[in-house]
């Protein structure tokens, strides 16, 4: 864990002086969200997963830690192993993981709704959030149920 931490905190410390400011610490903790991160976290990706230790996910390997098989398999090669050598080189664990052209807050904005709209009518009411309310609090639009309450006061700040 160590080489791992300090591999990272190499590649974070922009400027090399072996301190890190707000900013490289916040690469740091977070490189997915930052640009000259991103090597790092498909090197640690692929490290998490690679079975054999040949540097890359394998259709046979273990993407969720159990091999992949059935549909799994099929979603592996037709929509992950984009070459169709039967492996995911660092190219498409990177498109896998950091997707170029994924909207996180619209993708979170459908789950919630798909998971709380009882009647299907797209629109969330009151009580469809309060009978899911388990959900919201569970999502990152909320900040993981922070966002539910304003602390300052006894009053419920979601509506």
């Amino acid at each position: 864990m160590m080489a791992r931490d300090e591999r990272r905190f190499k590649v974070a410390d922009t400027n090399g002086d072996l301190i890190a400011d707000k900013h490289e610490f916040t690469a740091f903790l977070h490189p997915e969200d930052h640009e000259h991160m991103k090597d790092v976290v498909v090197q640690e990706t692929i490290e998490d997963i690679d079975k054999d230790g040949d540097g890359h996910v394998h259709s046979r390997g273990g993407v969720g830690g159990s091999g992949v098989g059935g549909v799994r398999a099929q979603q592996f090669m037709e929509f992950r192993d984009k070459n169709k050598d039967g492996k995911m080189d660092k190219e498409e664990t990177l498109d896998w993981i950091l997707p170029s052209d994924y909207d996180h807050a619209e993708a979170e904005a459908k789950h919630l709704l798909h998971e709380s709209d009882a009647n299907k009518d797209g629109k969330l009411s009151k009580q469809e959030i309060l009978n899911k309310f388990d959900v919201f609090v569970g999502s990152q639009v909320t900040d993981f149920g922070e966002r539910c309450y304003d602390t300052t006061s006894s009053r419920d700040t979601l509506f």
